[in-house]
């Protein structure tokens, strides 16, 4: 008869699911597309976005009618003192109030929502443009650090191989020395793959943030972040699409919407009631009707100061839209220089100093074999190229952080 499993068991259990389960295969446009519809920051803004278009459609709309009923003329004094039907003036009315606001209130009201909803919008392109950044970042963080754990692995074992070779040679009556030299190179080597294997973790930690897929393999072929995405005088006519440019430009067109709302607000509204009054009986029903209309008597003190407040805050967006500008066109200078340094100290590792490691290690392993350097020359050769390998992995993954923060400056549409 089966026992049932104790809490422990099912947690080992579940935890053996979890890591045999298999990695999850998406390419760079996968990733993008998955961390938009992962983020909840991209749905957040797009209902704030539907509740300013609902609150525009309702602006405008004249305001509800209000239904109004009660006693007139009850008396509280004398012999007829909280009587409804002696004295002839008391009278049970009931009856309709609408206010009707101006349409061009309500126009300009609807307006200042609509403005609203477009600068949410332009908000809504700058977190796309900022995600989709991260997004690759993370990517080809994890790409490009798996590359060096490859490399590291690929090393480290190689270097085992000789230490084991090595250790039958003590047994015969070699040297063990040479086997102790060795291992402390080994070691430093397992470091250096404890660091790689760090970084990717964290990469993948990361990417699994954004997108929420607990383990992804990144799939598919590598961007060409070996070069710029456009030419640098093509990236400066693009500062103007900018998402945050263009969201300084929809909260300035906000202002001149409440400022074109305030302008209006002298306007006077007037309401409207229609009533019927029922009398005891004997005598005559009444009904009547009645205006209410609004006294801008004092429209510099009020009015015209707020209107004054909503022009100043225009004058505010303006310039906060300059600034925002100029603040761009420095940072995409600034990207471009940070990007132009990193290729450089990349193309120097990849073409210069990788091709002289391997030349070195495969003069060590030539001269090894002939017997003309020791074990611990041919493995100080091998430490030399993973120090290198780790080096120009480093550069090319700093380089294609630099190239993604320029690649998703304005948000690109996913092709998958």
């Amino acid at each position: 008869m089966l026992r049932p499993c104790s809490p422990r068991t099912w947690l080992v259990l579940m935890l053996f699911v979890s890591a045999a389960a298999p990695a999850a295969q998406m390419s760079l446009d996968e990733a993008l597309a998955q961390a938009e519809r992962y983020s909840a920051d991209l749905s957040a803004n797009l209902h704030q976005r539907q509740a300013l278009e609902n609150e525009a459609d309702a602006a405008t709309q004249l305001p509800d009618p209000k239904l109004k009923f009660g006693i007139d003329n009850l008396p509280v004094g004398g012999g007829n003192a909280r009587r409804f039907t002696r004295e002839d003036m008391t009278m049970q009315r009931i009856g309709v109030m609408q206010d009707y606001v101006s349409s061009t209130k309500r126009e300009r009201k609807a307006d200042a929502f609509r403005a609203e909803a477009a600068a949410t919008a332009a908000g809504y392109q700058n977190l796309r443009a900022q995600l989709q950044r991260d997004t690759a970042q993370a990517w080809l963080d994890l790409a490009l650090a798996r590359q060096g754990v490859e490399a590291a692995t690929n090393l480290l074992a190689e270097s085992e191989r000789q230490i084991a070779v090595q250790r039958a040679a003590v047994a015969g009556g070699g040297s063990a020395g040479a086997v102790l030299d060795g291992r402390l190179v080994v070691i430093e080597m397992r470091d250096a793959l404890t660091d790689a294997q760090r970084d990717v973790a964290m990469a993948q930690a990361r990417l699994t943030q954004l997108t929420g897929i607990d383990r992804i393999r990144t799939a598919g072929p590598l961007p060409r972040f070996d070069r710029l995405p456009a030419d640098p005088a093509v990236l400066a006519q693009g500062v103007n699409q900018h998402p945050e440019v263009l969201q300084a430009r929809r909260e300035s067109e906000v202002s001149q919407a409440r400022s074109a709302q305030s302008a209006v607000a002298a306007i006077p509204d007037v309401g409207v009631e229609v009533y019927y009054g029922k009398r005891d009986s004997g005598r005559e029903d009444m009904a009547g009707i009645m205006f209410t209309v609004d006294l801008p008597l004092f429209q510099s003190q009020r009015q015209d100061k707020d209107h004054a407040a909503d022009q100043s805050r225009t004058f505010e967006a303006n310039d906060r839209l300059a600034q925002t500008l100029r603040d761009h066109t420095a940072q995409l200078d600034i990207l471009v220089a940070q990007y132009q340094a990193a290729q450089a100290r990349w193309l120097r590792q990849r073409d210069e100093a990788l091709p002289l490691q391997k030349q070195r290690l495969q003069l060590a392993l030539a001269q090894y074999r002939s017997g003309g350097a020791t074990l611990a020359d041919l493995l100080g050769a091998r430490r030399s190229l993973l120090a290198s390998e780790q080096t120009e992995n480093r550069a090319a993954r700093e380089l294609a952080q630099s190239w993604a923060a320029i690649r998703y400056l304005i948000p690109q549409e996913n092709r998958s």
